[in-house]
């Protein structure tokens, strides 16, 4: 073997540890130094949303920048049940590798009654355009937890998904304490309020001290 073609061949096993797909953090998931997302849900019906009798979200999903061919790397999120799911924020926190997520795709389900159901799907096709995020994105980097947002539904003139956030330094600071006594072994990790950054899909919000150490 060359030493021009070991480098090659060293050079796709460390793309192929790169390319981990995200995981949920547990105390064998993480390593010192790492980036862990953290995100919440609710997947939970909504009566009366909009002109419909109900909606409700069904599916996420992130993919990490560049969105090329070989750059599968995706966080694929959906409801835990379609029937008996409770209406409120799940907490969610992952080891994902550093970088930007983009948002490629969502489900929304809307009744008008028990037997006219219709979905509101976005795609990849909808929310990207020449590579770059239309519908909004998020960066994680190593060695912190950062928090992006609390994902539901808007239910004004029509449901449709929405980024909702905790409002106060104080409600992060309550949030970083719960995230840490659930993950002692991630206490260390420095927390970062960094939005889901988004111009269509959520209002703009940034906190004037974002960093807990």
């Amino acid at each position: 073997m060359t030493r021009a073609f070991g480098a090659i061949v060293i050079s796709l096993v460390a793309q192929t540890v790169l390319a981990a797909e995200p995981v949920e953090l547990t105390k064998s998931t993480y390593t010192v130094g790492g980036a862990v997302l953290a995100l919440s849900v609710n997947w939970g019906r909504s009566w009366k949303c909009g002109p419909y009798q109900n909606a409700q979200l069904q599916a996420l999903t992130f993919r990490r920048a560049p969105l090329s061919a070989g750059n599968s790397v995706s966080l694929d999120l959906q409801t835990p049940s379609k029937l008996f799911v409770d209406n409120k924020f799940i907490p969610y926190a992952y080891v994902v590798e550093p970088g930007e997520y983009i948002l490629t795709g969502f489900d929304v389900k809307i009744a008008r009654s028990v037997r006219d159901v219709v979905h509101i799907k976005g795609t990849e096709a909808h929310l990207v355009k020449d590579g770059k995020p239309t519908g909004g994105a998020f960066t994680v980097n190593a060695g912190e937890v950062v928090y992006v947002g609390h994902f539901g539904l808007d239910c004004g003139a029509e449901p449709f998904l929405w980024r909702y956030y905790l409002e106060s330094r104080a409600e992060f600071e309550s949030w970083v304490t719960e995230f840490r006594d659930k993950y002692p072994f991630a206490k260390d990790l420095p927390a970062h309020f960094r939005l889901f950054e988004t111009t269509s899909l959520g209002n703009p919000f940034s906190l004037a001290e974002p960093t807990i150490k």
